[in-house]
């Protein structure tokens, strides 16, 4: 069957664009900015910004809610299913900052600790782990960014395999995906606009930020060993950050509602 990524047939617009939301990573930010930048209808503007598929000519792979696996909706795209000209962004994020971002929205902004289900990652894992050294131990939580893009299904436990991994980053160099990382955000706006000439409000609204007195940093020791157990996210993030088109791009002056970025 032929693949058809826009729901329209008849759709001529020369800047057919997708980006593609790894958990995590400032993505709901990105999209919920999208939503801000670009006219909506008032029913379109109602939707979650992590459910919201479709913005001006933005087209938005998320999670796939509707099944309880949970998979990424679109991991073909790395089997070269995408529509020709079509212009892709991803933002990657530096693998501590996410696994402890994603622990603290697991364990208590869902109420993983109190065995919450919505807590799709933590209410797989037993026993309950109760601190950051414990949930990395998990194989269901190694590698989540790399595993994602793949279509596992959520919390999976199979590692990594290195053709695997080459899939993915060979899908970031040949369609391409013009990437970013969440620590070097506006940049990614800046090349984002540059890219679709769609022009996005300056003021960024963070969504899905961590409460203050959840935030945490980890010891040295504890930083290696999540680099260790998340050898491929890291590569993968790494690979991304050292190849960022971004070097030549002017800062636009994006500001944050709270005066900083963390999620």
């Amino acid at each position: 069957m032929k693949f058809r990524l826009f729901r329209a047939a008849t759709n001529k617009s020369k800047n057919k664009v997708v980006f593609l939301h790894v958990p995590k990573t400032g993505g709901s930010t990105f999209v919920g900015l999208l939503k801000d930048s670009i006219k909506l209808s008032k029913s379109d503007s109602l939707i979650p910004t992590h459910i919201i598929d479709q913005i001006g000519n933005v087209y938005i792979k998320h999670i796939d809610f509707s099944n309880e696996e949970r998979r990424f909706q679109y991991p073909s795209i790395f089997n070269g299913e995408f529509e020709q000209g079509t212009k892709v962004f991803m933002l990657l994020r530096d693998p501590v900052e996410r696994i402890i971002s994603e622990f603290n929205f697991q364990y208590h902004l869902l109420n993983g600790k109190n065995g919450n289900k919505n807590a799709a990652i933590i209410s797989k894992l037993n026993p309950t782990p109760k601190t950051i050294s414990d949930y990395i131990k998990f194989p269901q939580t190694q590698n989540y960014q790399t595993k994602f893009l793949l279509g596992r299904k959520i919390a999976d436990p199979k590692q990594v395999s290195q053709a695997e991994f080459e899939k993915v980053v060979n899908g970031i160099k040949n369609i391409p995906i013009y990437c970013g990382i969440t620590e070097e955000y506006s940049r990614f706006l800046s090349l984002f606009q540059k890219q679709t000439g769609i022009k996005l409000k300056n003021k960024i609204t963070v969504r899905k930020k961590t409460p203050k007195d959840l935030k945490f940093a980890v010891s040295d020791s504890l930083k290696n060993r999540i680099i260790e157990l998340n050898k491929y996210d890291y590569e993968l993030f790494y690979y991304v950050k050292a190849n960022l088109n971004i070097s030549n791009l002017k800062d636009e002056s994006f500001s944050f509602d709270d005066k900083g970025f963390v999620i």
